[in-house]
């Protein structure tokens, strides 16, 4: 074995910085704006809450949950 030689100078590739995705599911919208995933499917069903349809998977684009939320503060506080 005198041809395997450990290769200790070379340092570990620090790992990838994760990215955030734009896009959420129903589970990780509710968990994003703290509602359930009934309450996050009735507003995409009644169409306060915008969605992209996938195959059958609804998602919903960060912006739009943000939006939501703005729009449930502006209603709360009226």
């Amino acid at each position: 074995m005198s041809h395997y030689r450990k290769n200790k100078s070379v340092p570990a590739a620090a790992a990838p910085t994760p990215i955030a995705p734009r896009g959420l599911r129903v589970a990780e919208a509710a968990s994003y704006t703290g509602m359930t995933v009934c309450a996050i499917r009735a507003a995409i069903k009644n169409g306060t809450l915008p969605a992209l349809r996938l195959g059958k998977r609804d998602i919903v684009l960060r912006e739009d949950a943000d939006a939501y939320l703005s729009k449930l503060r502006e209603k709360a506080a009226a």
